[in-house]
């Protein structure tokens, strides 16, 4: 579970990087100095909470291959009549 949640987390660091950047990158244009930082916090909290969302998904893909592996093994049962 660790290297899915870690890919998970770096995945969605990508994602939130640029999302902040792009956010941050319109207000710089102004110059107003409250307009960048509220933008910047904006597209930053927009980042984190699409990352969050990828991190979940890897850890969930982990959770499934987990349950996959430590599944209890089955034998069909027969019927007699």
């Amino acid at each position: 579970m660790k290297r899915h949640l870690l890919q998970g987390i770096i995945v969605g660091a990508l994602f939130a990087i640029p999302i902040t950047w792009i956010a941050a990158s319109d207000a710089i244009a102004e110059g107003d100095a409250l307009t960048i930082f509220s933008t910047g916090i904006f597209g930053l909290a927009a980042g984190l909470c699409i990352g969050g969302l990828i991190a979940a998904n890897f850890a969930m893909l982990d959770l499934e291959e987990h349950e996959k592996v430590h599944a209890p093994a089955r034998r069909p049962a027969e019927a007699h009549a």
